[in-house]
């Protein structure tokens, strides 16, 4: 029951029900006979009286017969928020009214009714700074919410789209194909079903755009769904940068392919020139000798190029098996054996022994033969290098991959180099044909590995490749 007391037209309390202690902290003898402004905080405590005597001139006041919410002081000082009606009864034997007043405590319900204004006001401030485009439906796809980003995206306002079914929002207007398959997603999600798929909307320039859209149903605790949640992320950008990154890789492609025809077509009359320069040198003297051998070095030299330049123009079919990795550098170091005696280059290899992975042996033994050559001729006689190679494994992906790195203590690669280093035609080396490590890369990478280059403790250059030990299976 609600507290209640009996108040004079002079604004003492003449009773008091049992309720009064248990909401106020007052027994009803202590409020009997005081002034009834005790519960009121300021300024109704001060101004009270003053209420009552405009009232007893002028008959106006605005607290009869309707409920208002005022502060109450409790016994203990604490203030509680009361709903408060009050009424006049008029009393025959008696020249004054006595005015009847039932208090309600609402704190908890005020309280009740802040949090969830906080709550609201939090998730309304997530809801609306979220990127992506949200909306709120409900399991017969009706829609609840949309969030801010989602309203910026068009010409409308958010009650435009609220209560119609989804599907009939004005997004998915441009298109009857867009509505029924956005309808026939909402339709699953409200089964069960987690729906996803790439779906273009119209923009409030009218320009059309592309999401990856999504819906997926919430379940409360009862495992049943009382929510539906539209997502869609504006890809637009990404989708235009797709196409013109497979225009352009079709385009490379196609260079490729016609290099690789060009270049075998340009060797064989270039063999053939270089077979009748050498012929005809030896039916001359030596000075002409001379000059035919430096223009059959040249031209041997340009077929070179052509022939790496095929190489690289090919594409690669690996065929890989399990290799014995120590011995793969070991054979790989042995063809550059001439070099590292001549300039007595210290030669030093950590391998970790039984190391076996699946790699095209072929194509591997290029890329190493290559790199340790490289380093062989950085060197200065008594040079440096190391070789190691081991198992890790992969902070990333958690799987096991083969490390080999082959560093030296010779004049290292400018920084400004690095970037370059492995595009075709870059090379720091006066005879160099600068697709040596690009073939490298292409080879790496064919094995689902990276090749890096930085600066060795040694004080030269660091080359280190990451391979899978166990090559993925192809789709």
């Amino acid at each position: 029951m609600d507290p209640v007391i009996v108040i004079g037209f002079d604004g003492i309390i003449r009773e008091a029900n049992r309720s009064v202690q248990r909401v106020l902290g007052y027994e009803p003898d202590q409020l009997i006979g005081k002034n009834v402004n005790i519960l009121m905080g300021e300024p109704h405590h001060t101004n009270h009286d003053e209420y009552l005597e405009r009232y007893r001139a002028t008959g106006e006041t605005w607290i009869l017969k309707q409920r208002r919410e005022f502060e109450v002081l409790c016994q203990n000082g604490e203030v509680i928020v009361c709903e408060i009606a009050v009424s006049r009864v008029d009393l025959p034997d008696q020249a004054e009214p006595l005015f009847i007043g039932n208090f309600r405590d609402v704190s908890a319900r005020i309280k009740a009714e802040q949090a969830l204004a906080q709550s609201e006001r939090r998730f309304r401030a997530i809801f609306d700074q979220e990127l992506q485009y949200v909306g709120l439906l409900n399991p017969n796809g009706a829609t609840i919410e949309i969030n801010q980003s989602a309203i910026d995206s068009t010409r409308i306002e958010r009650n435009e789209a609220l209560g119609l079914p989804f599907w009939e929002t004005p997004w998915w207007r441009h298109s009857k194909e867009a509505k029924a398959r956005i309808k026939q997603a909402v339709l699953e999600a409200a089964r069960g079903a987690v729906v996803r798929f790439e779906a273009d909307f119209c923009d409030r320039e009218g320009v059309v755009r592309t999401v990856d859209f999504s819906v997926k149903p919430l379940r409360d605790e009862n495992d049943l769904i009382s929510m539906l949640i539209a997502e869609g992320r504006d890809i637009t950008e990404l989708k235009r940068a797709q196409r013109a990154e497979t225009s352009m890789l079709s385009a490379l492609a196609s260079i490729g392919e016609s290099a690789a025809v060009l270049a075998h077509e340009i060797k064989n009359p270039i063999t053939a020139v270089n077979t009748a320069i050498r012929a005809v040198a030896d039916q001359l003297g030596e000075d002409q000798q001379a000059v035919l051998e430096e223009l059959a070095g040249r031209m041997s030299r340009l077929k070179y190029l052509l022939t790496r330049t095929l190489s690289f123009a090919r594409s690669l079919e690996l065929e890989p098996v399990a290799c014995n990795i120590p011995e793969l550098i070991e054979s790989a170091a042995d063809a550059s054996s001439a070099l590292i005696e001549k300039k007595k280059i210290q030669l030093h290899m950590d391998l970790e022994s039984s190391l076996i992975a699946h790699v095209d042996p072929n194509a591997l033994d290029e890329v190493l033969v290559n790199l340790i050559r490289n380093a062989a001729q950085a060197l200065e006689p008594k040079g440096r290098m190391e070789i190691s190679a081991h198992q890790i494994q992969d902070n990333r992906s958690q799987a096991c991959v083969l490390r080999i790195c082959i560093e030296d203590d010779g004049p290292g690669i400018a920084e400004s180099m690095r970037s370059t280093l492995f595009q075709p035609f870059v090379t720091s080396k006066e005879s160099g044909t600068g697709l040596g490590l690009a073939i490298s890369k292409k080879i790496v990478e064919a094995h689902n590995g990276q090749i890096e280059v930085s600066s060795s403790a040694l004080g030269g250059a660091s080359f280190t490749i990451k391979i899978p030990m166990v090559m993925p299976l192809a789709d």
